[in-house]
């Protein structure tokens, strides 16, 4: 046993092995343990340093303490999400409260996480003991003296020199940049990130809500329960939905419920990425006239009308596609950012918002209007559905026949089903929660298309190929108002385009406000069709639907 005592200090290593463990078979992106190894090697020679046992003791152990919990947190990241942690996960710890991070805990603390905990719990309890008791029995000497006594040097020398290596190996651990890699770097930086995106919200919000069509909006305050969800897709094109005649069966399950919906057929985004559209889809921005963003957001408007509001997003919160969406969505009443994985990996599934649904469902306010923001059919595709949505395999119809355009119509295939399951699922919670006398209504559109090797060799969006795939979005909408079905399928091939979102949902809540377009709504019996500009200006019907034909 005294053998072991002498000897425990390697041990204070043990929660860098067990966190290389985890990542090594849950994330693509395993640490390497060299860089922790070296760094925790530095600190733990600093004890050596302090004139006392007792000091020494207290810095040890508190240097393993405190590696311990964040190696646990990072761990147990890695085994709930299957990534590393980004700067995203200290602006979601940020803006969580206490009641958040208790709901956060009940939903995702589970068994490994548990075991987790143990795992490195017991064997450090152990380890501290062990340490600490040999930092008291023993002295330097009793394990390098035979190495001492060789070098001709005076104590003080000694101590110089040891000082001198562990400057020099301070200084090659920083300029290897191994140090950007440590969590909390990652936290440091996070938190400034969060500075910076905490300015340019204010500043959003301080110009949106002094606009006079924001201060116009007529509150209502009527007793009658009204409840919508708007459903924002990610990257999904309605060619490759079933039910808008896709040969595959990619939507069985709103197949089933197809007479309940409003499929609108000839609906295109006002732009092929994620940022540029939903500034126009969200804002009162449009692509010739983009500085009107600055006369609020959809969320600030059913706001004002008296509807408590819920952002719920399976999209990281930062980045440099996120930003201006988290902003709009942090004007919410109450807002859920629940994906704390990487832009390169985002490997939540989407069904992991159901629960953030439901709570929002269970409010017991009157008028509520519910975002939720999926990540639907985003590249990778097969990140984005469980094995049990594996279906398609065969040789898919496409215009470039190959082995990659093969497994990418594919996976994005099945992407699309896990979708159709996501959607239903959504739909069927609403109706679940019906009150007596509520009207729900429920809206479903992707931010921007996709091309998959139809109109040219290639699959994603982009906007200096900008084919039509990459317009062209699903929109569908359902609702317990058998009338409001009946008078919308008449509309069903109005030509549209999601800039103009924020009238159609005014129209569709009966909110009033200076500036109302209803020749803008989609749901309006004095809708008017327009040229629909998209990208730079380009119109979408003359320029690029005929692009490629």
């Amino acid at each position: 046993m005294s053998f072991i005592v002498k000897y425990s200090y390697p041990f204070l290593l043990y929660p860098i092995f067990v966190l290389w463990y985890i990542l090594a078979i849950n994330t693509s992106q395993p640490v390497l343990p060299e860089r922790l190894i070296f760094l925790h090697l530095l600190l733990y020679s600093l004890a050596f340093f302090l004139p006392s046992k007792i000091l020494r003791s207290v810095y040890i152990s508190v240097v393993y303490i405190s590696t311990l919990l964040l190696i646990f947190f990072e761990a147990a990241f890695a085994l709930i999400y299957k990534d590393t942690i980004t700067y995203s996960i200290v602006y979601i710890l940020l803006e969580t409260n206490v009641s958040e991070a208790g709901q956060y805990l009940d939903i995702y603390f589970s068994g490994p996480v548990f075991r987790l905990m143990l795992i490195l719990l017991i064997p450090s309890v152990l380890i501290l003991i062990a340490v600490n008791k040999a930092i008291f029995k023993y002295n330097l000497s009793d394990y390098f003296g035979h190495i001492s006594n060789r070098i001709k040097l005076s104590k003080t020398a000694k101590k110089l020199s040891a000082l001198g290596l562990l400057i020099l190996g301070t200084v090659i651990y920083i300029n290897a940049g191994h140090f950007k890699h440590y969590l909390v770097n990652k936290m440091i930086i996070g938190y400034e990130l969060y500075c910076e995106e905490s300015l340019k919200y204010k500043d959003f919000l301080a110009s949106s809500e002094k606009s006079p069509l924001m201060q116009s909006v007529v509150k209502q305050e009527d007793s009658l329960k009204k409840t919508l969800i708007v459903l924002i897709g990610e990257a999904t094109v309605r060619d490759h939905l079933g039910i808008y005649g896709y040969y595959r069966n990619t939507t069985p399950k709103l197949k089933r419920i197809e007479n309940e919906l409003v499929v609108f057929n000839d609906v295109v985004s006002p732009h092929a990425n994620t940022i540029s559209s939903l500034e126009k889809v969200l804002t009162f921005a449009s692509v010739t006239h983009p500085n009107d963003k600055s006369k609020g957001s959809i969320v600030q408007l059913v706001k004002n009308a008296g509807y408590k509001t819920f952002w719920i997003s399976n999209q990281i919160p930062l980045g440099v596609f996120e930003t201006l969406v988290t902003m709009i969505g942090k004007t919410s009443d109450q807002s859920y950012f629940i994906n704390m994985g990487s832009a390169e990996v985002q490997s939540s599934y989407d069904e992991n918002l159901f629960p953030f649904i439901q709570k929002a469902l269970d409010d017991n306010t009157n008028k509520k209007v519910i975002f939720v923001h999926i990540l639907g059919t985003h590249s990778v595709y097969s990140w984005r559905y469980p094995k049990d949505y594996d279906v398609f395999s065969d040789r898919p119809r496409t215009n470039f026949p190959s082995e990659k355009s093969t497994l990418a119509v594919n996976t994005y295939d099945n992407a699309v089903l896990y979708n159709d399951f996501v959607v239903y699922q959504i739909i069927n919670m609403l109706k679940n929660n019906a009150q007596e006398g509520e009207e729900q209504h429920f809206i479903y559109f992707s931010d921007h298309g996709e091309e998959l090797y139809q109109s040219t060799d290639f699959e994603g969006h982009a906007e200096q190929i900008a084919t039509h795939s990459m317009f062209e979005i699903p929109f569908i909408y359902w609702s317990n108002q058998t009338n409001k079905i009946a008078e919308y399928i008449n509309y069903a091939d109005r030509k549209y385009m999601t800039d103009d979102i924020i009238y159609s949902t005014a129209d569709l809540l009966n909110i009033q406000f200076d500036g109302m377009k209803p020749e803008n709504s989609i749901f309006s019996s004095h809708f008017v069709p327009k040229p629909r500009k998209v990208r730079n200006d380009l119109d979408y019907d003359k320029e690029i639907k005929t692009q490629f034909n």
